[in-house]
């Protein structure tokens, strides 16, 4: 395979990976805004601190008495304190992930069995099931697009009429989306996420 090629299906297998896990912390109960309201209500800016990186600590610490100082107002100037904080700790949390802030999600939000799996075993120091889930998880997305991909196997990936383009692209597709799901799990597993460069040797021999 090109390194072009390679290129695209790492990108490709990156982005088919849930999002969810970044995604849960912009969330109004998420793990984010409820140290912000919780830093709030004890009056300790500390409680806070961590879930930014240092250069947004000075932002966060004026956010932050702001807050405090509108909140004695009265019960609607509280609520819009706590918004107030708990966005801006949230902005400054995904600036923090390299990510885009993109509003405060409701509480309740779903984002999935996996999130809450995983804060079960960090709580219960037991990850038996989270392995147990992402094992079936894992094992049913590779199934399906395997299966997908396998599918397209009569048809020439070099196609040397017109007519056979549309089934050539279709096969094509879905080897890539399969390769791509299977190279975004590894870097995931490696924690790779936060890829700056696609490896440049050949390194996806054999799937014709």
């Amino acid at each position: 395979m090109s390194k072009m090629l390679a290129t695209v299906v790492i990108l490709l297998g990156v982005a088919l990976i849930p999002i969810s896990a970044r995604a849960h912390c912009d969330a109004a109960d998420g793990p984010v805004a409820t140290a912000a309201v919780r830093a709030l209500d004890r009056g300790n800016v500390n409680l806070i601190l961590p879930f930014a990186p240092a250069p947004a600590e000075p932002e966060l610490r004026s956010a932050f008495e702001q807050s405090l100082n509108v909140r004695k107002q009265g019960p609607d100037a509280k609520a819009l304190a706590d918004r107030y904080f708990m966005e801006t700790a949230v902005r400054l949390h995904r600036a923090g992930e390299g990510a885009p802030y993109t509003g405060l999600k409701p509480a309740g939000t779903d984002f999935g069995p996996a999130i809450p799996a995983a804060e079960e075993a960090l709580e219960t120091g037991k990850p038996d099931a989270l392995t147990a889930l992402m094992s079936e998880e894992v094992s049913h997305g590779i199934a399906q697009r395997y299966r997908e991909a396998r599918a397209h196997r009569a048809v020439t990936r070099e196609p040397t009429a017109q007519a056979d383009v549309a089934k050539a692209r279709a096969r094509v597709s879905a080897e890539l989306a399969f390769i791509g799901y299977v190279e975004g799990i590894h870097l995931a597993a490696k924690g790779g996420m936060h890829v700056e460069a696609a490896p440049t040797q050949d390194h996806h021999q054999g799937t014709e």
